[in-house]
Parts: C-alpha cells; sequence; structure tokens
C-alpha cells in the first residue's frame, strides 16, 4: 500500500502542531525506531510550519494497522502521551496519490498556490531518498507530485498574488505600521523561509535591514544582498531595540525570543510599537510576548482574513488545478497498476522459454545442425508469438492491472514445474 498520515493546519492548532514538528536530524532516528518496531522502511517526511506529514509505502500490515503504527511511533519518538488521534488524517493509496498532488501544487496549503511548499516537498524527497529510505514506489510518486505541482503552477494562475505565509504576514505587519518605508526590520534566522520573508518586506520597501543566524557567514551573505548590516546570534537581543519589525523562522526547538528581552527592548525605546513575525514551527517566541502592550505577533495561524481573500480570487484557479491533478493522477495509477502485473508476465516469459529450451534439447540430438537451426528459430519464433499473445490477455482481463482479483490464479497457472 501507499499511504500518508499526518496532522495540518486544517485539523490542528499551532499548539498541538509544533508537538509533532520534526526536524532534519530527526528524521533517521525516527525512521530506525519505525523500522524496528513496525517493519515499515520505505518513507518520507515533511514537516513544515503547516504541517507534518509521514508519507510511506509497505506490504506488511493492513492499511488500518499502518496507520495506528506509525501515529504510535509518532507519539513515542516526541514523548506524547496525550490522545491525539482525532487531530490526524490518513490517506491510503489513491487518496494519499491525490493529497501529495494536492500539498505539492499548493491546492492544500493555508495559501492557496505558495510557492515555497513544492521547494519543502522536493528537500524531504531527497534527503529521504539520499538515506536510502525511498524505494522504487516513493520515488515514482514524488516524481509525479513535482510533475503536478509544476504543470499547475504554469498551466493556471494560482500563484498570482500572494503565494506564501511569509508574504501574507508581511502584507499584514505593513497594514498595522502604515507601511514599512520607513521601518527597520531585523531578521533571525537564514533559512529558506527567513529568507523569503526578507525578500517580501524588502520589496515594500523597508528602510533597513539587520539579520543574524548561528553561522555568521550566512548572515553576512543574507544582508549583503540588501545592503544590510550583520550582527553575531550571541548578542542579537541587544539589536530588539533598534528594530520596528522582528521576523524570526528557525528549526531551535524553544523559544529564542522571550516576555524579559521585549520588555527590555520596549523600555528602550520608550514604548514605541514593534511587531514581531514568527513564522517558526514550533514557535521561537514565548506567547506570553503577544499580551504586552505595543507589541503586535504574527503568527502562522494569524493570517486569516488575507487567506480568506486570496481563497476567494483564486477559486477559478484551484478548479483547473484539480483537473490537472486527475490527469497525473492517473497516469500514476497506471504505472501502479501495470506493476502489479510484472511477476504474472515474468512467470509466462520465464517459463515459456524454460520448457523451449528444455523440449529442444531432445531434437537437438536427433538433427543435423541445419535442421537443429531451423527447428531452433521456428521454437523461439512460437514461444515469443505465445509470450505476447498471453500477456495481451493478462492486460485485457485485468484492465492493466487494476483488477487484480484472477492475478493469483493466473501466477499459479503459470508456475510450471
Amino acid at each position: 500500500m501507499i499511504g500518508v498520515i499526518g496532522i495540518s493546519y486544517k485539523t490542528a492548532p499551532l499548539e498541538i502542531r509544533e508537538r509533532f514538528s520534526f526536524a532534519k536530524t530527526d528524521i533517521v532516528p525516527f525512521s530506525e525506531l519505525l523500522q524496528q518496531e513496525t517493519e515499515i522502511a520505505d518513507l518520507v517526511l515533511i514537516s513544515t510550519c503547516n504541517r507534518t506529514e509521514i508519507y510511506f509505502s509497505q506490504d506488511k500490515h493492513d492499511n488500518q494497522t499502518a496507520f495506528e503504527l506509525i501515529y504510535e511511533m509518532v507519539k513515542k519518538f516526541k514523548g506524547v502521551t496525550d490522545h491525539c488521534w482525532h487531530y490526524f488524517y490518513h490517506r491510503a493509496n489513491a487518496g494519499a496519490v491525490r493529497h501529495l498532488f494536492e500539498v505539492s501544487s499548493g491546492l492544500d496549503s493555508l495559501i492557496i498556490g505558495e510557492d515555497q511548499i513544492i521547494g519543502q516537498v522536493k528537500e524531504a524527497y531527497i534527503t529521504c531518498t539520499e538515506l536510502a529510505l525511498t524505494d522504487a514506489v516513493l520515488m515514482r510518486l514524488f516524481q509525479k507530485s513535482f510533475e503536478a505541482g509544476k504543470r499547475v503552477r504554469t498551466e493556471t494562475g494560482i500563484k498570482l498574488g500572494i503565494t506564501s505565509v511569509s508574504s501574507a504576514a508581511v502584507e499584514m505587519c505593513a497594514c498595522l505600521l502604515n507601511g514599512v518605508s520607513d521601518k527597520s526590520v531585523l531578521l533571525v534566522g537564514t533559512g529558506e523561509t527567513g529568507n523569503l520573508a526578507l525578500q517580501n518586506i524588502s520589496k515594500k520597501g523597508v528602510g533597513r535591514v539587520t539579520v543574524t543566524n548561528r553561522t555568521f557567514e550566512k548572515a553576512e551573505r543574507t544582508a549583503g544582498k540588501y545592503n544590510g548590516v550583520a550582527v553575531p546570534f550571541e548578542n542579537f537581543a541587544d539589536s530588539l531595540p533598534d528594530n520596528d519589525i522582528v521576523m524570526i523562522a528557525t528549526s531551535a526547538p524553544n523559544p529564542l525570543i522571550t516576555r524579559e528581552m521585549v520588555i527590555k527592548s520596549l523600555e528602550s525605546r520608550n514604548n514605541k510599537a514593534q511587531v514581531y513575525i514568527d513564522l517558526s514551527v514550533p514557535r521561537n517566541i514565548e506567547k506570553s510576548v503577544a499580551d504586552l502592550e505595543n507589541i503586535s505577533v504574527l503568527g502562522v495561524d494569524d493570517l486569516q482574513e488575507i487567506v480568506k481573500q486570496t481563497t476567494e480570487k483564486k477559486k477559478e484557479s484551484a478548479e483547473k488545478a484539480k483537473i490537472i491533478i486527475d490527469d497525473v493522477v492517473a497516469d500514476f495509477n497506471e504505472w501502479l497498476a501495470s506493476r502489479s502485473l510484472r511477476p504474472a508476465i515474468n512467470t509466462i516469459t520465464t517459463n515459456l522459454q524454460t520448457i523451449n529450451l528444455e523440449e529442444l534439447s531432445t531434437y537437438r540430438k536427433l538433427n543435423t545442425p541445419e535442421m537443429q537451426e531451423i527447428v531452433d528459430d521456428y521454437a523461439k519464433h512460437l514461444t515469443q508469438r505465445y509470450t505476447r499473445l498471453l500477456i495481451k490477455n493478462l492486460k485485457d482481463l485485468t484492465d492493466n492491472g487494476k483488477n487484480i482479483d484472477s492475478l493469483k490464479i493466473i501466477n499459479d497457472l503459470f508456475k510450471f514445474d
């Protein structure tokens, strides 16, 4: 079976999602635990600010058992003891295929048509493939998901307008501050999300840019693109008072910006308003910071109005996207179904060739070399013709592998002793 089990902004609030967030360094130990406990070894794990999803391929368990086992392993790995099953969704086979294609195309995103998700899916796939965690089915599945994502973005207008959570957060920030052209911004974290947020706010004409990152050289490179300055990560709290906007996007497991740090910043600023944009999951800003006067905190779940407006504008494009996804899903399912015929086809081909060689060995003892060559050619021709005919009938009878009820009988029929 192909399966996916996951949790997303559609099914769980941020305080639940962040408990099931995975860092890149978690993939190997989690996969080892999963394989040891469940014998499920082939997977791709996607973890973003809006979702954690595990796609897998297995034939050890029935569908429901597989979902329950993976859910239990996720809880065990993350140290969660609460009952959280109702926050998770799961899809099998065709449903899992369609779900992945919708995710890669941006149809399942908080911001419909967002561009960032396809890069995140690709990164997750490449990571798991390099770790030898993907089989042929998952490889083909994800390659087709990239095809679906590319077609949707090039053949529809779904990527027009706001296309990422970070761009939506920047739009809301600009509204709160009545524009950002005379404002200063501090970016904490120079990963893909942070860079995208900085790019978006720079397009709005932000006045001054400061960047920090655990690796100082990365902070310098990013700051250089925007004529900004880099500051050492261990001292970034000293830069809070100097900035009207603070954007943070890191994979830190605990808050990096505390209530105490923000209070000190406000005192230095004479209580001049600040906007904090937290694009991290788990959250990198203490929850109580949002309670402070003159402080606005925007997180990934605070974008509902912009999401609503964007969704309305993109409805027509989303309908066109579904037609494209239908086409790519059908193509993948055709390939997957044909794989089920391979054992029967191999059996037919191998056994007919074996019978042919065994029978010819008798005739070779009785005939001249010239006659042997004629008989060999005729037998080879006859074997190939019947092999092609039987394979054609096999495909017709099973609708090219989609109807597998009779496959076992067919396999047994062509097992010659």
